[in-house]
């Protein structure tokens, strides 16, 4: 069997770093961000980024207002990051040899289906935890999106959130591609239009975003709870202080986060992380304002973690986002409740649930993205002291890759391995909406 050169290496290596990025969807959505040191099998990398405050400001007639009593105290959140994961991709050592000139890498089956799979593993990660993030969903859960009106209702959401229009995507599937076209070809007034996209199919933006077309979005299926009338709110005034929740978990995520007990879920029921409900009279609340969001709606929810019902249907569930109330608490905490409200009222006890979807169902929601709303936080792995090693970054994506070629001395097999360290972080989950068609 031939020797790898290290020009050999280098060449495999190019192609490599050059397919998976060229086939990476995620690129261009999040924010990447290399840490500098190496990452280990016995180590983690771990960053606190802190969240700016809110204040209550107000406004005073004939005069400035009196400071008597004190300023308003200042609360600064803060988010934790963690670089813990690997993905690998690996073949033969005799698919690698093969490998002679420019050419031959670029047509290498092998070296092409590893670069492209790690792609799509990625790809399929980063827009998990992005889509299942957001605490909204828009439209009728299982709907193919095929009108514009569908996506548009999502821009919409974010906008009440104040997020800026800068670097938003939409994340659909082929069979929305498939769907928005239709209406296009389909519609008289359109005609221009129409004829390119019989041609070629729809693409660029909607609404003014970018639209992006992969089949690596997420699959939910909701818990073994009920649709409605059976988990309720056992406890009232269960809305907290921001200064409670402001500040980062032992884990990413968990920002402005709070623990809600319920009753009455079903014994034994099941709730999964990612799934969406509402609360009668549990309003969205516009903290820039100081009013509810207009037109009003009720603020939805999104659970953070799973949960199992204990044998009488008793459960505590983790949700974002935690219910502030304006005016709410005592001291400092009134004002920088009312700077951070996310709701008009705490629940009452006893209130009913309205989960978004079918219980025991999957679903494929579709993602409205802002770009600052994901962090994925990169770290090179260390170079390995036996066998050869290369490491080399994606040209614009801070995303080191390592290969490593083995052999083994007894069994007389030969391998190569691809790896990278990564993980991908929720800094924003106001950034982000999902949504089916109406």
């Amino acid at each position: 069997m031939g020797t790898a050169t290290v020009d050999q290496a280098k060449l495999v290596l190019n192609t490599f770093v050059t397919v998976l990025k060229n086939n990476l969807v995620s690129r261009d959505i999040v924010n990447w961000n290399e840490h500098a040191g190496e990452l280990d099998d016995t180590n983690k990398l771990q960053v606190v980024e802190q969240v700016a405050p809110r204040y209550n400001v107000t406004r005073t007639t004939n005069g400035v207002k009196d400071l008597t009593a004190g300023t308003d105290g200042s609360v600064f959140g803060s988010e934790m990051f963690v670089i813990d994961g690997t993905f690998n991709a690996n073949m033969g050592f005799g698919d690698f040899v093969k490998i002679r000139d420019v050419g031959q890498a670029r047509n290498n089956q092998a070296l092409l289906g590893a670069a492209t799979s790690m792609a799509e593993k990625i790809d399929a990660y980063v827009l998990q935890i992005a889509t299942l993030a957001s605490d909204d969903w828009l439209g009728t859960p299982g709907n193919n999106v095929s009108l514009a009106n569908d996506a548009v209702a999502a821009y919409t959401r974010l906008k009440e959130s104040g997020v800026p229009d800068n670097d938003m995507f939409y994340v659909l599937n082929f069979m929305d591609k498939q769907l928005l076209g239709n209406q296009i070809t389909t519609n008289a007034a359109m005609a221009d239009e129409a004829s390119k996209t019989y041609r070629e199919g729809f693409e660029g933006k909607l609404n003014g975003i970018p639209s992006l077309f992969t089949q690596q979005l997420p699959v939910l299926t909701t818990g073994s709870r009920a649709a409605t009338g059976a988990a309720q709110v056992n406890g009232a005034a269960q809305n907290v202080n921001y200064s409670a929740v402001a500040k980062a978990g032992a884990s990413n995520g968990l920002y402005k986060t709070q623990t809600l007990i319920l009753s009455a879920a079903g014994a034994a029921a099941t709730i999964k992380a990612g799934e969406v409900f509402t609360i009668p009279n549990v309003f969205a609340y516009d903290n820039r304002k100081q009013a509810l969001v207009n037109p009003a709606r009720l603020q939805q929810f999104t659970v953070v973690a799973d949960a199992t019902a204990d044998g009488a249907g008793a459960v505590t569930v983790t949700i974002y986002p935690a219910m502030i109330v304006p005016g709410a608490g005592a001291g400092d905490d009134i004002n920088i409740n009312t700077a951070h409200a996310t709701v008009n009222a705490a629940p009452a006890n006893g209130a009913v649930l309205t989960w978004v979807g079918a219980a025991s169902t999957a679903f494929g929601p579709r993602l409205l993205i802002q770009k600052g709303a994901i962090t994925v936080n990169t770290i090179p792995l260390i170079m390995p002291a036996t066998g050869t090693a290369m490491r080399k970054s994606l040209n614009g994506v801070p995303l080191s890759v390592r290969m490593w070629q083995h052999s083994d001395f007894l069994t007389g097999q030969h391998s190569v391995r691809f790896d990278v360290a990564m993980n991908a972080n929720i800094r924003s989950r106001d950034r982000l909406a999902r949504f089916n068609g109406s």
